[in-house]
């Protein structure tokens, strides 16, 4: 037991590692609450987990949030269910490792941290303002719009990286169309409870193309960023799992 400790945590202070980091943190918080939620069931106090649950997600109208302002940050570590662990972690992974500069953790956690805050705020502004969701209460979960942030800047820094799947290759910029047109559909055809939620991942996404277009323009400038080991990197490999050439 002891050595798996040493190992997740020499893993984790990795210093130039912050998509380990990341998923290291969802899959904590993710068994933690699990591991809490079923020691609650068994002894029958399962109202207090879901008054911690409350306590973590980020709220549709606005006098709640002035109760619990750090949702904001806490929201995107929560997770429905283990199938929303595992593709929000494999979509991150498909487009952070890429790029190995970008999973140096400051940079990272900069990009993550500015698609969540803003996917939140973009969230509450549109329970609060637009008449179709005015007053609607409703919760935020889930680090989707930080993964569309990372998403969106990986595609515009490297538009022409390719995911190589068994006997086809497919580009990247691609993958990211199709999971954009996503909460462009349930935008109008979802209950305006979760209409929020794609909303959010949209404004990550915005996020994401404006950070990589920026840094686009600085890479011969500022080769601490995004500009590392660029020239080498062409394609990325998928067999069962995503590797780096």
């Amino acid at each position: 037991m002891h050595m798996v400790y040493l190992y997740f945590r020499n893993q984790f202070k990795a210093s130039k590692n912050g998509l380990r980091q990341l998923i290291l943190i969802h899959i904590f918080s993710f068994l933690f609450l699990f591991l809490l939620d079923t020691a609650c069931y068994i002894c029958g106090c399962k109202d207090y987990f879901l008054w911690l649950y409350r306590q973590l997600t980020f709220p549709s109208l606005y006098p709640l949030l002035l109760q619990r302002p750090w949702t904001i940050i806490t929201y995107s570590f929560i997770h429905k269910g283990f199938i929303d662990l595992f593709w929000d972690i494999f979509i991150l992974y498909i487009f952070a490792q890429s790029i190995p500069a970008i999973v140096r953790s400051k940079h990272m956690f900069r990009l993550y941290s500015l698609g969540q805050i803003v996917g939140a705020v973009v969230f509450g502004i549109l329970y609060h303002f637009s008449p179709p969701f005015k007053g609607i209460a409703t919760d935020l979960t889930g680090p989707s719009a930080a993964i569309y942030a990372i998403m969106a800047a990986v595609c515009v820094s490297m538009p022409h990286l390719r995911l190589y799947c068994f006997f086809f290759s497919l580009p990247l910029r691609y993958i990211a169309l199709a999971l954009l047109l996503i909460p462009l559909f349930h935008l109008r055809h979802l209950p305006t409870q979760y209409a929020g939620a794609y909303l959010a991942q949209l404004a990550g996404a915005l996020v994401g193309y404006v950070y990589g277009k920026l840094c686009k323009n600085d890479m011969d400038m500022n080769q601490s960023f995004f500009s590392t080991h660029t020239h080498g990197i062409h394609r990325t490999h998928m067999s069962v799992k995503v590797t780096k050439q």
